[in-house]
């Protein structure tokens, strides 16, 4: 595989353009655009392979070659309900392997969901800071209820009896539920996709993906929550101009994202550093996992540049934290800068604004 494959599904959630990596079930990202999806992929798929490293399962490295989009499908709304998208790829056979694999890995994301929530009941984060404004509690019940749902999708008969309160127990027997209804999908053979009461198609494999991304995207959202309520990010530690190993800053970019960086060599990356006016990194004790730098005459004009952020550090506000490192005490510059698609909104937040002047020459290009 030299290329991260992508299945690409516009107007998902309300217009976003949604980006699944089936190649890694489970891994999923969105973006405002399809090129501001496909800039994020990279990351998400970096993001998901760090996550299984924390619970003991090795996969190869994302490939350093550009994204493929393999397929695209619509979401859709009837009535208003939103019908997600079945690929092709979807309708083949699972094996017992994919449903066990699953089932671990739910498993984890089980853990570390249960664990997150007494962190964030612990710091009185119990509150929604999402648009959908569910507590604490109502998340886990949101995540509970899918889990049975899932089940239904393509057993109709099946119907969760189990209890709904206390919670603990409610999650509890609701996984149970799910893993025997995992354990009842054929195997090793075509299964004809099922339509539900909403017109949605679903197939064994559409099932084990959306499972598995639901309970990893209510565990990034009660994370991020804690991160916030903690001041994670503000404890980091930020150095000014700091020596920087080129292998650790070169890994750094390349699992942010930035690819064209993949083949630079150390000494490349050390004058990245060095020719900089001014760098900021950021470091979760002696891991480099952020860094940005500017290049600038201190008179009238300034460059900001290869600003990164590790995967997992990601929507957290590190970002924004090393921008504002370097833009402080700069509020007399012009400040420019060259941002990925999909980046928009957040340097808009931080002042900056398009302009129908500025003119860029990619790197290795020519005259004409």
């Amino acid at each position: 595989m030299e290329a991260i494959r992508v299945w690409l599904e516009p107007d998902y959630d309300h217009g976003r353009f949604g980006a699944w990596m089936l190649d890694w079930p489970g891994a999923f990202v969105w973006g405002p655009t399809r090129e501001g999806a496909l800039a994020r992929v990279r990351s998400a798929v970096y993001r998901f392979n760090e996550w299984l490293a924390d619970h003991d399962e090795s996969t190869p490295e994302p490939p350093l070659g550009m994204q493929i989009v393999e397929e695209v499908a619509a979401s859709r709304r009837p009535d208003g309900y939103e019908v997600n998208a079945t690929f092709a790829a979807d309708d083949r056979p699972i094996t017992e392997d994919d449903i066990e694999t699953t089932i671990r890995r739910l498993g984890c994301a089980r853990e570390d969901l249960l664990v997150v929530g007494e962190e964030v009941r612990r710091a009185g984060a119990t509150a929604s800071v999402e648009a959908d404004g569910r507590d604490l509690d109502g998340v886990l019940r949101h995540v509970a209820g899918a889990e049975t749902w899932f089940v239904s999708r393509l057993d109709p008969d099946a119907r969760y009896t189990g209890p709904r309160e206390p919670l603990e127990s409610y999650l509890a027997e609701s996984r149970d539920f799910l893993v025997e209804g995992l354990r009842r999908l054929p195997t090793g053979q075509h299964v004809a996709p099922r339509t539900d009461t909403k017109d949605e198609t679903w197939t064994p494999a559409k099932v084990l993906r959306r499972a598995l991304y639901h309970s990893l995207d209510h565990l990034e959202e009660l994370d991020r929550r804690l991160a916030q309520a903690e001041g994670r990010v503000d404890r980091l530690t930020l150095r000014q101009n700091a020596e920087i190993d080129p292998v650790a800053l070169r890994a750094l970019l390349v699992a942010s994202g930035m690819t064209g960086r993949a083949h630079d060599s150390d000494e490349l990356m050390a004058r990245v550093v060095s020719g900089s006016t001014e760098t900021v990194s950021a470091w979760d004790g002696e891991r480099l996992i952020g860094f940005a730098r500017i290049l600038s005459d201190d008179a009238t004009n300034a460059l900001i540049s290869t600003v990164a952020v590790a995967p997992r550090w990601q929507d957290r506000g590190l970002g924004r934290r090393l921008m504002l490192a370097l833009m402080e005490g700069r509020e007399s510059l012009k400040l420019m800068l060259d941002a990925r698609e999909g980046t928009e909104a957040f340097y808009e937040r931080l002042g900056f604004v398009p302009t129908p002047s500025a003119r860029v020459r990619p790197r290795g290009g020519g005259t004409r």
